[in-house]
């Protein structure tokens, strides 16, 4: 006859501790997921290298009431990131060097190795004018290309100012940096680098006063009326230093209107219109008026 009596540790492994009376011998059933992995005398929880001081962590406490043995698992957080951790800053690369040679060192836990696919979101102190390397937990450098694997980023990594990248098994490219980006990217002076950039246009109601939204476009457009009289164009605000802005004034075919440039402008005096014919003005703001700096007569 055999006795038996089970001690369970987990919901896929079993233990059943045995002995036969003819022989007086007992031992240690081991059952995982109800398959027997093997019967010893004792039982030893560890780790793969057999020992329990990194990663999965065993705990085990006397349980008389169930007359049972009770065993948890349990992990070390240091060497096992949790979602949270992950998710919260364990791909943070900060790059505090002086020159393009760019290093960096992950906050939690060394990167082991390269591998495809591996994202960070790389915040430098200096930006990279036209080609610059990355070299994370001294794994070795890298070249940083733009979003096609081959263009050096010329600009368009600048300082403090993070973007993910992503190794492509070969480079590091700019993730955040494609055809939109480029179109609109800055050079080293801080220079606008575009195709071609479209300012709206505002078509302004002619009436005695008017008043010209300075915000609602670079070109605004008015067509006098023949029932109409002289007007007065005012704008709604200083502008913007630098900012740059046209008027056209396009007169009908009856009478000749004269427009004068009243709040906010500095001209260089009133503008005579001919009959069917238009007119150009244009100004530059130096954040207090618009200042008058050409004008073009019977377009």
């Amino acid at each position: 006859m055999v006795f038996k009596s089970a001690l369970v540790f987990s919901a896929f492994c079993a233990l059943a501790y045995s002995q036969d009376p003819a022989s007086g011998t007992g031992g240690l059933t081991i059952q995982v997921g109800g398959k027997t992995v093997g019967r010893r005398s004792t039982l030893n929880l560890t780790n793969a290298a057999g020992v329990s001081a990194s990663g999965i962590v065993q705990s085990c406490s006397d349980n008389p009431s169930e007359n049972r043995i009770d065993c948890r698992s349990s992990y070390n957080s240091a060497f096992i990131s949790t979602h949270d951790s992950v998710h919260a800053n364990e791909n943070y690369c900060h790059a505090v060097d002086a020159t393009t040679a760019f290093t960096c060192k992950l906050p939690s836990k060394a990167l082991s190795g390269y591998s495809t696919g591996i994202t960070l979101l790389l915040n430098t102190e200096q930006p990279c004018p036209s080609s610059c390397t990355l070299n994370v937990d001294n794994l070795g450098s890298k070249s940083i290309k733009r979003l096609d694997g081959t263009t050096d980023p010329g600009g368009m990594l600048l300082a403090h100012q993070p973007q993910w990248v992503f190794y492509d098994g070969r480079v590091f490219r700019l993730v955040g940096v494609g055809a939109v980006a480029e179109a609109s990217a800055t050079d080293q002076r801080r220079d606008v680098i575009a195709r071609r950039v479209i300012g709206a246009m505002d078509t302004m109601t002619y009436a005695a006063v008017i008043t010209l939204d300075v915000t609602a476009g670079d070109l605004h457009k008015t067509l006098t009326a023949n029932s109409a009289g002289n007007a007065t164009i005012n704008a709604s605000t200083g502008g913007l230093p630098g900012q740059h802005m046209w008027v056209l004034v396009a007169n009908d075919r009856v009478n000749a209107k004269t427009v004068t440039f009243g709040v906010n402008f500095r001209s260089s005096g009133t503008l005579a219109g001919t009959p069917g014919k238009t007119a150009t003005v244009e100004f530059v703001s130096d954040g207090t008026s618009w200042y008058e700096v050409a004008r073009t007569l019977n377009l």
